[in-house]
Formats: structure tokens, C-alpha cells, sequence
């Protein structure tokens, strides 16, 4: 039996895996821009943006840097980068109505 003529088929397998695992990754947020966020913000009453950036720089001990209101799923979130003290970047994902802490086990 020959190799070679398997090699080309494994080569395709493998170039379609990352493709194939893309259903099994982790959803990534779709930040919006400062004018959409503005927008979503005053047509769903989302909790401030500035009180949820001091609060989770609060909780977790830490510089704030930025927060951007994303979407997620169906969800509104806030993505806050933060900087520890020992000067690591963290990120901390906030929901927009209620202003609680997401779970990265929860599927949203």
C-alpha cells in the first residue's frame, strides 16, 4: 500500500480541523463603537458604564483601564480590562441590565 497517495487526504483533514473545531470554541464578543454604545445604552437603560468599570476595579483590586459594551449571544455584556497590581492584564465580563458578574462557565 502506498503512503504517498494517503498523504494529500490527511493534509485536508488537517487543514479542516480548526474549521471543524470552531463550533466547540468559546463565543467571542461583538463590541460595539462609542456611538452604538451610547445608543444601547439610553434605549435599554444599561447600568453606567463608569459605575461598573470603579466596581469591578473595586472587587478585584485592580487598576481600571477600559470597559467596552459588548454583545454576546443575545446578551449585553461590559468588557473590562483591568491591571493587576503584580502587572497583569485581567479581563472581567459584566451584564449590562443588572451589572453582575458573568460566569465563564455559564453558558450564555
Amino acid at each position: 500500500m502506498n503512503c504517498r497517495a494517503h498523504l494529500p487526504a490527511f493534509a485536508v483533514f488537517l487543514a479542516c480541523c480548526p474549521a471543524l473545531g470552531a463550533e466547540t470554541a468559546k463565543p467571542t464578543p461583538l463590541c460595539l463603537n462609542p456611538a452604538e454604545t451610547r445608543e444601547a445604552i439610553s434605549r435599554n437603560k444599561f447600568t453606567d458604564p463608569a459605575a461598573a468599570l470603579r466596581s469591578a476595579a473595586a472587587v478585584a483590586h485592580a487598576d481600571p483601564l477600559r470597559s467596552r459594551l459588548c454583545r454576546l449571544k443575545d446578551d449585553y455584556i461590559y468588557e473590562i480590562t483591568l491591571l493587576r497590581r503584580d502587572g497583569k492584564v485581567m479581563r472581567v465580563l459584566i451584564r449590562a441590565d443588572d451589572g453582575s458578574l458573568v460566569d465563564e462557565r455559564t453558558k450564555l
